[in-house]
């Protein structure tokens, strides 16, 4: 009993710590880069560690962003975590489409080193470089009531909670839209035009935010980070950004929208 009291404590600091991973479902060591998911299944994860195209973040070559379409960007860039590959795609539907709320957790902590990794390279620009405000993309009241929550509303809660910067709903969602998914690159972007408007308390917000920025950033633009599950063609996250960059305007100070979403298709 006295060596069982002593020993096995120790073997329990020197066993590998063993779980059943949430996306594999077998009984394995975890994952030390990311809690609840095997070291295979962390392997597996098809990372976007350096992007190809500097505006939209794809890891490959990027015709969207070159094609000249006419259509302006109102957004600095995006950067995403992953590659959207099969694998990718099931454990976003166990998590968007299927409820399994075990899965929010996995993709907010790969979002936060995505947003590491985006803070990592903005720096390099610019070394006062950082955001004042985490806001996500609003969905409909029809979508909301089909699934029971805003998928990107608590990715970017848990990214804001992460960095501990400050969350805030700035946009709200003027009109019900048929799954992007389905469309391809044109309608997507004549779908998105007009969908969203400025929250009417948008301008309070922006003025709260600027008051508590410390004074060796009071000549900085208000920079927003917009938060979404997958970046297809841009259209949602520019049709945001078109909003909130308008808003630059009415409280007559320069501001910039960033992107980060979890994949990039």
């Amino acid at each position: 009993m006295f060596w069982n009291n002593i020993l096995d404590p120790l073997h329990r600091l020197l066993a590998p710590p063993v779980a059943i991973c949430l996306t594999c479902g077998r009984m394995t060591n975890r994952s030390t880069q990311i809690q609840g998911i095997c070291r295979e299944c962390y392997n597996e994860i098809p990372w976007i560690r350096h992007s190809r195209c500097n505006t939209c973040g794809r890891h490959i070559g990027c015709p969207d962003c070159t094609r000249g379409d006419g259509h302006e960007r109102f957004f600095i860039c995006n950067r995403s975590a992953v590659v959207y590959s099969p694998v990718m795609r099931e454990w976003l539907g166990q998590y968007k489409y299927r409820g399994n709320e075990r899965y929010s957790q996995l993709l907010i902590m790969m979002l936060g080193q995505a947003y590491d990794g985006m803070k990592d390279e903005q720096r390099q620009i610019d070394s006062q470089w950082t955001i004042d405000v985490i806001t996500w993309v609003p969905v409909s009241a029809i979508r909301l009531q089909e699934r029971g929550f805003n998928q990107a509303e608590v990715l970017a809660i848990g990214v804001a909670s992460l960095s501990k910067i400050p969350f805030k709903r700035l946009m709200i969602r003027e009109r019900h839209t048929d799954k992007q998914s389905l469309k391809n690159r044109g309608d997507r972007i004549r779908d998105m035009m007009n969908t969203f408007e400025g929250d009417p308390e948008i301008i309070c917000s922006f003025r709260n935010i600027l008051e508590s920025r410390p004074r060796s950033r009071v000549n900085s633009p208000l920079r927003i980070l917009l938060i979404d599950d997958i970046y297809t063609t841009g259209s949602t996250v520019n049709s945001c950004a078109r909003v909130l960059w308008g808003m630059s305007d009415v409280i007559g100070y320069p501001l910039e929208v960033y992107s980060l979403t979890w994949a990039r298709s």
